[in-house]
């Protein structure tokens, strides 16, 4: 109790220094708000309309701080807001020239339960992030004109599709960090993990449903916030570093993409969903297994990256070889099959 009232106290005072600033949670009502509730708020809190754009999909609306007589007690701090609306997602950005405005807002996150990893003064050279569930924020420095140092938070609340509506692989691109994951799915069903590539190449990672026939490992871009999809694994061999202290293996993965792929299927099923011939890479090469991306077929094999496995080819022709075509081990009763796949954002 004593600790809550404290904190109430230090937000009071510090908020009245800073005139009318808005708080986190203020913020991220915004979003919700239809624009005109949002300009109406804005417009009692000392933020006045000052432009409004359309590009492409997306509408921007600029909002600048005014030092009037509606606010109580002013002050020269400069601030503004853009509300940008693409489709059905709202992202809310302040700004403001007050380092100590900026921490207020962080600290207020923090009690929140948001998750940042780095401190407040590497601003200075990279973005912060902080996590919490649903709801993310990015942090940024801006120089301005006349060297003028601002500082910018984004408010984003993410809205996540439906159960029913995420039947496929690819449905799962819209969960862009571990934190979304854990909100979605569950904490017993996400776990952190580590993942060893080919050589010494190790990346932090996210598994979802871990040791069933639906695992997918989420190799993040950003590995320090787990955030930002770089590929989803699917299929069998995964190196993780809880299968391989345990031993345990995924054998079967149900998961199967709009494309019609999926681990398990054969090279036959392969070839006719293409609809054209492929190449591989043979035995002799470090990639055995992988599919070349080519110009020709329906299927994408940069986005959709295919590793193959055979349960025949110990002979030398296929050892030997460093390219092999889809048709020519089909005539020669190769029974090769997906045994992986690597799905990219594109």
């Amino acid at each position: 109790m004593k600790r809550t009232l404290l904190f109430l106290l230090l937000a009071f005072s510090i908020t009245g220094a800073f005139g009318q600033a808005l708080s986190a949670n203020n913020l991220f009502s915004l979003a919700a708000y239809p624009i005109p509730k949002s300009d109406n708020y804005l417009a009692r809190n000392g933020f006045a309309l000052a432009g409004k754009t359309t590009q492409s999909d997306t509408l921007l609306r600029f909002y600048r701080y005014k030092r009037t007589k509606h606010v109580a007690h002013p002050d020269s701090i400069f601030r503004s807001i853009t509300r940008t609306d693409i489709k059905d997602a709202t992202f809310i950005t302040f700004e403001t020239e007050s380092f100590n405005e900026f921490k207020h807002i962080a600290a207020e996150l923090k009690n929140e339960g948001f998750i940042c990893k780095q401190e407040l003064q590497a601003i200075d050279t990279s973005e912060i992030l902080f996590q919490n569930k649903d709801k993310l924020v990015r942090a940024c420095l801006k120089i301005v004109e006349d060297s003028i140092r601002t500082y910018s938070l984004m408010f984003h609340k993410k809205i996540f599709p439906k159960a029913k509506d995420i039947y496929y692989a690819d449905d799962l691109l819209a969960f862009t960090s571990h934190e979304y994951l854990v909100h979605y799915f569950g904490e017993s069903n996400v776990k952190r993990d580590i993942y060893f590539f080919s050589g010494n190449e190790i990346a932090k990672c996210s598994v979802l449903f871990l040791n069933t026939n639906r695992q997918v490992v989420f190799i993040w871009a950003d590995e320090e916030n787990r955030c930002t999809i770089s590929s989803l694994l699917f299929g069998g061999q995964q190196n993780l570093q809880s299968s391989i202290e345990s031993g345990k293996y995924v054998e079967e993965n149900n998961w199967a993409l709009k494309s019609g792929v999926r681990p398990g299927m054969s090279l036959m099923e392969l070839r006719m969903l293409n609809g054209t011939d492929f190449r591989f890479y043979g035995g002799n090469s470090p990639n055995s297994g992988s599919i070349i991306p080519g110009d020709s077929g329906k299927l994408n094999f940069k986005k959709e990256e295919i590793i193959l496995a055979c349960l025949n080819c110990k002979d030398d022709k296929f050892t030997m070889a460093k390219i092999i075509n889809a048709d020519d081990s089909i005539v020669e009763g190769r029974i090769l099959f997906v045994l992986s796949v690597i799905l990219n954002p594109m």
